[in-house]
């Protein structure tokens, strides 16, 4: 029942209701490939209600897939404003920092996330990676490690962790993560091609 006291309550259910629902077109429309048509719908959200975080958070990541890192970098910012104490928001500035080329800033955002969650999966996983194209291999390990007891079945961060090792000449250890790579993927080209330049042309393949 509306009264005095909660009609105002109520105006606003319903205008977040209306930014919420343009918020989940926009996503269906950017999954579709219609990536015009989902930025209109989360600029219209932001239009209507220009603290809603969620707004700035899609359209960010929107911009960020066509590689329109500044644009995205601005609102990625913009959230954090309204979010200041969300490690993801933090992580994905990072990774567009990345993208963009500007490795400083990356390492700066990614170091704020692990500020708020020093186990922030995300983060570790792409700080690691950006320290290990930095040639901070040392560094890198103990990152890609630390994600690894987390999520031991991502042959990405195995086959990073492999080229760590190959580089500081860990030989063992570069074999060892290139085969549990492979365990999984058998398919991870990168791996194979690494495992014949580590063990030789005649390796073997186990093949399920």
């Amino acid at each position: 029942m509306n009264t005095t006291e909660n009609i105002l309550t109520d105006i606003h259910f319903f205008e977040n209701e209306s930014v919420s629902s343009l918020n989940e077109t926009g996503t269906r429309l950017a999954k579709a490939g219609k990536m015009q048509e989902a930025e209109e719908n989360y600029l219209k959200a932001i239009e209507l209600d220009s603290h809603y975080p969620q707004s700035y958070h899609n359209l960010g990541i929107l911009q960020a897939a066509q590689q329109r890192t500044k644009e995205s970098i601005r609102n990625l910012e913009k959230l954090i404003e309204l979010e200041p104490g969300i490690a993801k928001h933090y992580c994905n500035l990072g990774i567009v920092y990345y993208l963009e080329g500007s490795f400083y800033e990356s390492e700066l955002f990614f170091s704020k996330a692990l500020e708020i969650d020093k186990n922030h999966p995300d983060t570790l996983f792409n700080l690691g990676k950006l320290l290990f194209n930095l040639e901070r291999t040392d560094e890198a390990i103990i990152l890609i490690e630390r994600f690894l007891d987390m999520d031991n079945a991502d042959t990405e961060a195995m086959y990073i962790l492999s080229m760590c090792f190959r580089k500081i000449n860990n030989k063992e250890n570069a074999i060892l993560y290139c085969e549990k790579t492979l365990d999984i993927d058998p398919d991870y080209r990168e791996a194979r091609k690494m495992l014949k330049e580590l063990k030789g042309p005649d390796v073997k393949f186990n093949i399920s």
